[in-house]
């Protein structure tokens, strides 16, 4: 009888993770066939000529108009300046605004959810920050900080970073307070406690936090570009938006909606990684 169940276990674990490749499979493919499904509305619209009396070129061009001026893009560039280093400069904003969000922000949301005298002094201003839009400080971050770039990355973090800080603090108050006693009961430290119990269990809630923020941040990448410049990618579909050319504010839509969903895809597999044990308590 032992020796039948000490058979069954693996097979049972061969099954179960047999289900979830098939699962993760399936969910690519249904994930690509949305992505056809949009598509394929987007030429219905604008390339069988059906709708051409109410649906203009102007408000939306079809498929072929966009790789024909994302293409256009490649070869001349846009207001004497590569498409290359349009994206790079944007990437450049939104990459160091984030990284200082994510390197000072999780340490210090980790802090407020470890110690009640700290978060009773720091959680009330970031609380009272958090609601202020941030594209109506534009005009005091120009003048605080220059018309460069330092002023357009703290446009992208100044709403990124309360909302990481929060979410690291909440998933470490929403830690089970019967871990932290069994380790504690069992001679832990407060080092070992936070190392083996605290981080491990609120890593998915930071993560959510993250991917979370990752959105925001590309949303007001258009906020920071939108005065005192003359590069990057939301720049460049913005300044085209003023001249009709719609083909052009597409590829520029298009390239930061890449931008952000491949981040997030980054974001998540460095979750299932770091994280491979969410879910399956």
């Amino acid at each position: 009888m032992a020796q039948s169940k000490a058979l069954e276990q693996p097979i049972e674990a061969l099954d179960e993770t047999t289900l979830e490749l098939r699962a993760g499979r399936r969910d690519r493919w249904l994930t690509s066939l949305t992505f056809l499904v949009l598509f394929s509305i987007w030429v219905a619209l604008t390339g069988s000529g059906l709708w051409e009396p109410l649906i203009k070129p102007i408000f939306l061009p079809s498929p072929v108009a966009v790789f024909e001026a994302f293409q256009n893009l490649l070869e001349g560039g846009y207001q004497g300046r590569s498409l290359g280093y349009h994206v790079g400069i944007s990437f450049y904003r939104f990459a160091t605004a984030f990284s200082f969000c994510i390197l000072v922000g999780v340490p210090l949301g980790l802090l407020l959810g470890m110690s009640r005298p700290i978060r009773a002094v720091i959680e009330p201003p970031i609380e009272a920050i958090r609601p202020v839009p941030k594209l109506a400080l534009l005009p005091l971050f120009l003048i605080w900080f220059g018309i460069g770039n330092l002023s357009k990355i703290v446009v992208i973090a100044a709403p990124v970073f309360p909302i990481i800080v929060i979410s690291a603090m909440q998933a470490v108050r929403s830690v089970s307070q019967k871990k932290i006693q069994a380790a504690q009961a069992l001679g832990a430290g407060t080092l070992t406690v936070f190392r083996r119990v605290v981080l491990p269990a609120s890593l998915p809630g930071i993560f959510t936090g993250i991917r979370v923020s990752l959105s925001i941040g590309v949303t007001m990448l258009v906020g920071a570009e939108l005065t005192a410049t003359s590069e990057g990618i939301a720049w460049m579909a913005l300044t085209a938006a003023e001249y009709l050319s719609t083909d052009i504010v597409l590829v520029g839509v298009l390239i930061m909606a890449i931008m952000g969903y491949t981040l997030d895809r980054i974001v998540r597999a460095l979750e299932a990684r770091l994280v491979h044990w969410s879910g399956k308590d």
